[in-house]
């Protein structure tokens, strides 16, 4: 995640009137998938434990200190939500979507993801 500072800036924020998760999905660019990363060295997720472990990894190598939940095998939250690579969306009390941002990584808008918390929490921490 390319702005995983500013990310973990407005969880501290506003973690106190929202709820935060990070869901880890498929990985878009497995090392042995069709479109592999030069960077990034996770394999393709076969099991569940496959995707644990990658996420596992990838937040202790993060400065972001969001709680991490896995999607299902059937990438049920990915498909639900269209999340592949990355898409931030803020979930109203009721549970229906409050925002939905873009997809990432150039889709990311952190500033207009902090304004629509703003208006869901009065401001948040100052």
């Amino acid at each position: 995640m390319r702005q995983a500072g500013r990310l973990q800036e407005l969880y501290e924020k506003y973690s106190g009137n929202a709820d935060f998760w990070w869901i880890y999905i498929q990985e878009a660019h497995a090392s042995d998938g069709r479109r592999p990363s030069r960077t990034v060295k996770i394999p393709l997720h076969k099991t569940f434990q496959d995707r644990e472990k990658a996420a596992t990894g990838c937040s202790a190598s993060s400065s972001l200190k969001v709680p991490v939940l896995l999607d299902d095998m059937n990438d049920s939250a990915s498909k639900a939500y269209s999340a592949l690579p990355e898409r931030f969306f803020i979930l109203g009390t009721d549970g229906k979507v409050a925002y939905a941002g873009k997809r990432g990584p150039h889709g990311v808008d952190l500033t207009a993801l902090e304004k629509r918390l703003k208006e869901l929490t009065s401001g948040g921490k100052e």
